[in-house]
């Protein structure tokens, strides 16, 4: 019933909304008056599974224990939805742009199936200190007032394709491993929903480089060069 087609439509889409979140830093001040600056590594995992690594240390021989250090961040697809609001036809030519004139330029394919989605990702903050977490809060809201383009190219003739992506709730939140004595983390929790596409094969169209036509008793012939 169906064939089969991958265009590594949505792991393009994963991949570039992790971009946006991988060159977050804390900083620590030391006893000297300076600073040390941290780099936040980033994961796509989902916050219990994340949350069980760190409070269930592992050991790799006996008598060694491996912890995961903060702060951290992860975040995963929480869900996937057509949009019908931004659905076009079936079956859409597509014309690149030309970078040097700013005309159209008729790239002889058409596209099967474009699907507008709308992707929800969560994104989480763990941390040791209440302060790192303020960090990275403001290092992320101000860019998405409301929302936050970015551009992405989907295969060789769709190119440029505005994302916008738009912050939803958020949340703050503490876990404690055993009593209120023993480690805490600080959880932060946003949402998100990016205004993506899932694109379907890409169908040769036929160029026609000229048209002739005559109309027979009157012995005239227009003629029309152009493309389509």
């Amino acid at each position: 019933m169906f064939d089969y087609t991958y265009s590594e439509n949505l792991k393009k889409i994963v991949i570039a909304f992790g971009s946006l979140f991988n060159n977050i830093d804390v900083r620590h001040k030391n006893d000297d008056g300076t600073f040390k600056q941290i780099r936040v590594p980033l994961a796509y995992a989902s916050q219990e599974k994340f949350i069980q690594r760190y409070l269930n240390p592992s050991s790799i021989t006996e008598g060694t224990r491996i912890e995961n250090q903060l702060p951290r961040m992860s975040y995963i697809i929480s869900g996937i939805s057509p949009d019908s609001s931004r659905k076009r036809g079936r079956l859409n030519p597509y014309s690149p742009v030309d970078g040097s004139s700013g005309t159209c330029v008729p790239s002889g394919y058409q596209v099967a199936n474009e699907i507008p989605i709308n992707i929800n990702f969560n994104l989480y903050i763990y941390t040791r200190h209440t302060d790192d977490t303020m960090q990275i809060v403001e290092q992320i809201m101000p860019y998405f007032v409301p929302d936050h383009i970015i551009k992405m190219d989907f295969n060789e003739v769709i190119k440029n394709v505005n994302i916008p992506i738009t912050m939803g709730p958020n949340n703050l939140s503490e876990r404690f491993d055993g009593d209120f004595s023993t480690r805490r983390i600080n959880i932060a929790s946003f949402s998100f929903v990016a205004k993506a596409y899932i694109f379907g094969k890409l169908i040769p169209t036929t160029t026609y480089n000229s048209l002739s036509v005559s109309i027979e008793g009157f012995g005239t012939t227009f003629g029309i060069t152009d493309e389509y």
